[in-house]
């Protein structure tokens, strides 16, 4: 690791290489969380869906060496009742005004425990609140005890957890109002 990598707006030239890193990173979340890889759509999209996400999201990168090692999308959510699945998140979401979503989070493995992962959370939280945003939505599993950590670290609060993709699957919130 020569450089310290730079955390830039991803281009939709990224796609392969975001791919790549998303398939790696989802191979050890799976096993973190104890489901199969078969339950994750990130497994099995195609660059030209990653693709199009970068185009039509704010994703940012992380690059170091010419070579990506992290990213996280996100995007504005026109109706966070999207995300409802139960009375209890339907009272959390009901009253949201601006809400953001995160997906597609992934550091490779080199990188955790090196802060990486926490500045690519603090630029999109960053990049939420400056754009007047009330609340930050993203899913994670719920069994996966280190991503719950990290995000609790981070002022996330799982507020509501589903079982309608074969896996324990919660929704966290994070409160800028």
């Amino acid at each position: 690791m020569n450089n310290s990598p730079v955390i830039r707006t991803a281009s939709v030239n990224d796609a392969p290489e975001v791919s790549r890193l998303l398939r790696s990173a989802m191979l050890t979340y799976c096993a973190d969380s104890g489901i199969s890889s078969s339950m994750l759509e990130a497994m099995t999209e195609s660059i030209e869906s990653v693709a199009d996400r970068i185009a039509r999201q704010t994703c940012l990168v992380a690059e170091t060496d010419g070579k990506i090692v992290g990213s996280i999308c996100i995007k504005e959510c026109q109706n966070p009742l999207v995300y409802n699945f139960s009375d209890k998140t339907y009272e959390y979401l009901k009253d949201l005004g601006k809400s953001f979503y995160i997906s597609r989070f992934a550091v490779l493995e080199k990188y955790r425990k090196t802060g990486l992962g926490i500045d690519l959370m603090t630029r999109a939280v960053e990049l939420a609140a400056g754009s007047g945003a009330e609340c930050i939505l993203l899913h994670s599993a719920a069994t996966n005890k280190n991503m719950v950590e990290f995000y609790g670290k981070r002022g996330f609060k799982l507020i509501d957890s589903e079982n309608s993709r074969g896996y324990m699957r919660g929704l966290f919130a994070y409160s800028l109002k």
